[in-house]
C-alpha cells in the first residue's frame, strides 16, 4: 500500500531517521480477547483524542522492559508478572512532523477487568473488543502495531489458551 500524505514509509525510517524518543507500550489481553486501550485526552499535544496503548517514555538509564512495567502501573494501576516482547522497531512519532521513535511493544494475558483499571492518564482506559478496534482512531505508530498484533500468532495463542 503506498504511503498517504504526511506519512513516511517504514523502509525509509531506518535509513535516515533520527530517533527522538524511546517508547515502551503494553498490550494487555483479557479472557474475552479484548485489548486494554487508552483514549488520550485533549490536553496533550501528542495524538489528542486518539487511542493508544498504555505506555510511555523510557527514562534515561531505563530499559524498555522496566519502562513497560512502570508505565503500566502508573497509567492503569495494574501489574503483570511477565511481559513478552511483540516488536521493537522505529515508528512515526507524533512529537513533530517527520519525528521517529524507537518503540518496544510488550504483551501479556490478564485476568483484570474494567473495574480493576485505574485511569491514571488520559480520558479513558478500557478493554475494547477486537471487532470495535478497527473503528478507532489511533496515533500513527499504534495504527500500525495494533492491527498487526491482532493478526499475529501471539494474539491467537492468548485467545485460544
Amino acid at each position: 500500500m503506498p504511503p498517504t500524505a504526511g506519512t513516511v514509509p517504514l523502509g525509509c525510517l531506518a535509513m535516515n531517521a533520527r530517533v527522538d524518543t524511546r517508547i515502551a507500550g503494553v498490550i494487555l489481553v483479557d479472557g474475552a480477547g479484548r485489548l486494554l486501550l487508552q483514549l488520550r485526552d485533549g490536553n496533550t499535544r501528542v495524538d489528542p483524542h486518539r487511542w493508544c496503548l498504555p505506555g510511555g517514555h523510557v527514562d534515561e538509564g531505563e530499559d524498555f522492559l522496566a519502562a513497560a512495567h512502570r508505565e503500566l502501573g502508573e497509567e492503569t494501576g495494574l501489574k503483570v508478572d511477565e511481559l513478552t516482547l511483540f516488536t521493537q522497531e522505529l515508528l512515526p512519532s507524533a512529537k513533530f512532523p517527520g519525528a521517529v521513535g524507537e518503540f518496544a511493544i510488550f504483551y501479556a494475558a490478564t485476568d483484570a477487568t474494567d473495574e480493576d483499571v485505574v485511569c491514571g492518564e488520559g480520558a479513558a482506559m478500557r478493554f475494547v473488543d477486537r471487532a470495535a478496534v478497527a473503528g478507532l482512531e489511533f496515533g500513527a505508530a499504534y495504527a500500525q502495531v495494533v492491527p498487526r498484533f491482532l493478526a499475529s500468532a501471539q494474539y491467537q495463542a492468548l485467545v485460544s489458551a
